[in-house]
């Protein structure tokens, strides 16, 4: 199968080259008064075009592609981002399996306690290794995984995120011959890791699992929002019944202009393949080279690092302000202990050269050398109620103070955000240590909704 010309850009511009009369949505019409020209080619499921709730032709080329590529029995696309794929893989795995137990590795994003919430099912917590040195989660131990199925055969679902937000990665394959060997189903999220199985090894190994999402435009081409789910040979989840989850999940009109994108992204890998990555490994190459040699902070590099991502570690928030303010570079994340800066396809040895001369700028005019951070360690969670419960029981708020909260189930998300990982879920019990964490002020917490966290903490009588 190939995929190398665009063909649903080709048939874009070979249609809207006739200047067809538009009785149709969007209302914009593709009149220049309304519509600005990057969506001239916004159209919808006119015919010749497909359905993405039903695919049989240009997208069932595209998804057809994307199987071939990352070497899958299916692909999914979607333009409601990896958030859609995650809600559509656990509620898929929950009809295959209800009420069965899931495991799920604390660091996994929100969309996956979202999607457990509305499936309702009991969650198993899986505690993601960690470096005390380091100040973000490590990777989830195949160890873990095997010795927490082989005492619950109940579990029938497990859910990791690999590579993480900070490009931990972990041995996903050895985790999925083990979720394989007790029956269970690994949904994997890399949806920070598309490029992952596409290069000859540069990055390391490709994520396994039964389903696998991955977000196509953190680090490849594809517009924001654009994502395709991977199901490999063998998944015991239906490709019908996936579809039906993606038919609730995702909406019914699906943008044509994310579609165009995901169709020149894929056209792209298909025609140059592993050559494509080139210019970006030999910039990534050159940048690792180059910020060895850094003073004051400290380029985090690790066996389980995923290479397309530059954390910088020291005064993260430092470094992000003055690359910012000074230099015009706009990076990923900071922390007060570490900074995130994100590589991508489009980048090159100049693009990334003007990123590591201005870190090594900063880094000359200070002198206060890169000192550990220590982990924010997440308490192990212990539940009152399962996640569908809290969410749906009246709840009052109270002060963050021992006095008041302790012993009582939290009602809300709490999360971090950046990246968006909670710190405290719907049904688990406040613990002094979740009083004491949610009490520093080095994090930036939200609440369910994505409102700013005031201090006050909505629980359960």
């Amino acid at each position: 199968m190939k995929y190398d010309n665009d063909r649903l850009g080709a048939a874009l511009k070979l249609y809207l080259g006739t200047d067809p009369l538009p009785m149709h949505m969007p209302g914009g019409k593709r009149n220049p008064d309304f519509v600005s020209q990057a969506f001239m080619r916004d159209i919808t499921e006119i015919g010749g075009f497909d359905n993405l709730h039903s695919p049989t032709g240009l997208l069932k080329d595209m998804e057809d592609c994307a199987a071939q590529i990352w070497k899958a029995e299916n692909a999914f696309i979607s333009v409601n981002g990896s958030s859609a794929l995650i809600l559509a893989a656990i509620w898929s795995a929950a009809i295959l399996n209800p009420d069965a137990k899931i495991l799920t590795a604390m660091n996994c994003h929100l969309s996956v306690w979202n999607a457990i919430e509305l499936t309702g099912n009991p969650i198993v917590p899986l505690m993601p290794a960690f470096d005390i040195g380091l100040p973000f989660a490590g990777p989830v131990a195949p160890s873990d995984v095997e010795r927490i199925l082989a005492r619950d055969p109940s579990i029938k679902t497990v859910v990791i995120t690999s590579p993480t937000y900070e490009g931990v990665q972990s041995d996903t394959e050895e985790i999925y011959r083990i979720t394989k060997k007790y029956d269970a189903l690994l949904i994997t999220d890399s949806a920070h890791g598309a490029h992952l199985g596409i290069d000859d090894g540069f990055f390391g190994a490709d994520s396994k699992g039964d389903l696998v999402i991955k977000s196509l435009h953190k680090t490849l081409s594809s517009p924001t929002q654009t994502a395709l789910m991977l199901r490999h040979e063998g998944c015991p989840v239906d490709e019908s019944l996936i579809r039906r989850g993606l038919d609730i999940f995702e909406t019914s009109s699906p943008s044509y202009i994310l579609l165009g994108g995901v169709s020149k992204c894929l056209s792209s890998l298909c025609s140059k393949g592993s050559g494509l990555m080139k210019p970006w490994e030999e910039a990534i190459s050159y940048a690792e080279e180059d910020l060895r040699g850094l003073r004051n902070f400290r380029l985090w590099e690790a066996p389980v690092r995923e290479r397309s991502k530059f954390v910088i570690m020291g005064y993260g928030d430092f470094l992000f302000d003055q690359l910012r303010g000074t230099f015009n570079i706009e990076c990923e994340a900071s922390f007060p202990s570490h900074m995130i800066a994100m590589t991508g396809i489009g980048d090159t040895i100049e693009s990334v050269k003007r990123f590591c001369d201005a870190v090594k700028a900063v880094d000359d005019a200070v002198d206060e050398p890169y000192q550990e951070s220590k982990f924010i360690s997440r308490p192990y969670p212990k539940f009152a109620l399962s996640l569908r419960e809290a969410a749906r029981a009246r709840n009052r708020r109270v002060e963050l103070e021992p006095e008041f909260c302790i012993g009582l189930p939290s009602a809300e998300f709490i999360y971090g955000y950046p990246p968006g990982i909670p710190l405290l879920l719907p049904g688990e019990v406040v613990t002094e240590d979740t009083v004491r964490l949610l009490s520093r002020r080095d994090i930036h917490l939200l609440m369910g909704g994505g409102r700013e966290y005031q201090g006050l903490i909505p629980v359960l009588p």
